[in-house]
């Protein structure tokens, strides 16, 4: 994705990930269905417009708003509600939340990449037609913070969603910020009972660009 992005700056994104996706899974040898999944998200500046992709549930913040994809917390999976209200009620990351987590992926296996269920990066290139898209002018969004849900979803409990003061934040203080989510989950929360979530701790990822500065 990134190459394709250096090679043709002005390309169509979701051309530009479709063939990422196949350039991958060609390369691993990955079979539709049977492979590992990504969540993508991407922002660009395109001189007065900037362009954002979106396929999974990593968001991105603007001053315009926050430009998500839903379509996986849509579908409502009662086995993502079941481990959500057992932690919830403090039963912690023991043998029976793995066994849920299990059947909830398996229920979501069965609506992944296909019409009425949700799309991923996996490796069907197709999947990438389905990636949302959207274009503000420089002025709507000058500035962009771009977040794995690991890092979004923490950030937001913890009230770390001030996103303007985000994205005037170096490397080191981002690096902070992702630390500090951490040690949370680790000695506040280590059982997801304040916040129910799959993992005690997911993968976290941010970054941030300001093209008004």
């Amino acid at each position: 994705g990134l190459a394709g992005l250096h090679r043709d700056p002005r390309g169509d994104l979701r051309e530009l990930l479709a063939e990422a996706i196949r350039s991958t899974a060609d390369a691993l040898d990955l079979a539709p269905g049977d492979s590992p999944s990504s969540t993508v998200a991407i922002a660009r500046e395109l001189g007065d417009r900037v362009e954002a992709l979106v396929l999974g549930d990593s968001p991105i913040a603007t001053p315009a708003g926050i430009f998500e994809d839903t379509r996986m917390d849509d579908l409502d999976l009662p086995e993502r509600q079941a481990y959500r209200d057992r932690l919830a009620g403090g039963a912690g990351y023991d043998d029976r939340h793995r066994a849920m987590l299990r059947e909830l992926q398996d229920a979501q296996a069965q609506v992944r990449n296909r019409e009425g269920g949700y799309w991923i990066a996996e490796a069907d290139p197709t999947a990438a037609a389905h990636a949302l898209t959207r274009t503000w002018s420089v002025e709507e969004a000058a500035w962009a913070v771009l977040a794995t849900d690991g890092a979004f979803n923490t950030m937001v409990h913890m009230g770390l969603d001030d996103w303007p003061s985000v994205v005037a934040m170096n490397d080191s203080e981002l690096h902070a910020v992702l630390e500090r989510c951490q040690q949370w989950e680790a000695e506040d929360d280590p059982d997801g009972r304040s916040f129910p979530r799959s993992k005690r701790h997911d993968d976290k990822a941010i970054a941030v660009a300001n093209w008004g500065a």
